[in-house]
């Protein structure tokens, strides 16, 4: 491992992008909980702790807090449960991923237990919630999961015969999938992304999150990359895995191969946004839609944090 150099280091936080309607508080309550993850992150990162350990830490905390579409805050089912996906991935090719799981407290926990132990990359459903017991993994009675918003967010969309990302849904606060990238002071890159998914999917229905190559993506030669927005697009797209060949191969800057990435989304009908690391240190965070919650510092400078734009 080489010399640490603070100066180095990038990270980026995402809570979700949509068309979200507009809030005169600027959705206050999320870009505080974003500041202050991204906040730890940085001194961890200052400390000499690794990418792939502070992307982990970020979106742990991120499952904790009600306000995202993830762990806690997870949307519902069509069956009124709460389904978890989530990925983390190493810059040096390694990645853990769960899926349909409903009993982990903490998905990318389960997810990095998985990277760490080596054997396979990905386990879904009630396997998952077994593999978490193996792990030593905590649990949660699914009942954790159901807040009061949620609920009643699944009720009116199956009312209505409708499967609504969690930003489009015209009920309650806008609260989204959620993510990390990092590039630590040695040079390390890593992602982690965790979702609770579409509002009334359909039960096993699983989406781009935990997919290696299309929400999740890491390779210490290119980029880290954690995506949000219709998951189904982004898995025919493959984003994540096209923004580092179009690096690798066509050498693309990190701004272009975004770039081009979200319009292949675009083109088969889809909507989001990213982020995203370079292994130079450049940085992006764009979207197609009307807002994406962010934060992102790079060194030891200030956190900035966005919603709507």
């Amino acid at each position: 491992m080489t010399d640490l150099k603070p100066q180095l280091i990038r990270f980026a936080l995402h809570g979700g992008a949509g068309d979200m309607p507009p809030k005169d508080h600027g959705y206050a309550e999320q870009q505080q909980a974003m500041r202050e993850i991204a906040e730890r992150a940085q001194a961890a990162l200052i400390a000499g702790t690794t990418a792939l350990d502070v992307v982990q830490q970020a979106v742990e905390a991120l499952e904790d807090c009600p306000l995202f579409n993830a762990g806690h805050g997870a949307v519902l089912n069509r069956e009124g449960v709460a389904e978890l996906d989530a990925a983390i991935m190493d810059g040096d090719g390694r990645a853990g991923a769960v899926g349909a799981c409903q009993r982990v407290r903490n998905p990318v926990q389960l997810a990095r237990a998985l990277l760490d132990d080596g054997r396979h990359v990905m386990f879904a459903g009630p396997n998952a919630d077994a593999a978490a017991q193996r792990h030593g993994i905590a649990l949660a009675d699914p009942a954790y999961f159901v807040t009061e918003l949620r609920a009643a967010q699944q009720k009116k969309a199956l009312a209505s015969n409708r499967i609504v990302l969690d930003h489009d849904e015209p009920f309650g606060d806008a609260k989204g999938t959620v993510g990390a990238v990092a590039r630590d002071g040695f040079g390390n890159l890593a992602a982690a992304t965790s979702t609770g998914g579409m509002t009334n999917k359909i039960p096993g229905r699983v989406g781009d999150s935990p997919i290696i190559g299309a929400g999740t993506w890491a390779n210490n030669a290119t980029c880290a990359v954690s995506a949000t927005g219709h998951g189904e697009s982004y898995i025919r797209a493959n984003l994540a895995a096209q923004m580092h060949w179009r690096m690798a191969l066509a050498c693309a800057s990190l701004e272009a191969a975004a770039d081009e990435a979200l319009e292949d989304v675009r083109e088969i009908g889809g909507t989001g946004g990213l982020i995203a690391i370079a292994a130079n240190g450049d940085m992006v965070l764009p979207h197609t839609t009307t807002g994406m919650f962010r934060a992102s510092f790079s060194g030891d400078g200030a956190v900035a944090t966005g919603a709507l734009d």
